[in-house]
């Protein structure tokens, strides 16, 4: 039986092959930033863990 981080675990290796394989066809781009998109959403800070 697989405990929930596990098919957590599964879930996201799931995704980034999609995302992969979206990139690699040519129907998704990744793009950096531009300076003005980066001035108007700011990096949000990780939350702390409990």
């Amino acid at each position: 039986m697989l405990t929930q981080g596990d098919r957590a675990a599964e879930r996201r290796r799931v995704k980034l092959e999609e995302l992969q394989r979206q990139v690699k066809d040519g129907s998704l781009r990744i793009r950096k930033m531009t300076p003005e998109e980066r001035r108007r959403y700011p990096a949000v800070p990780a939350k702390a863990r409990k």
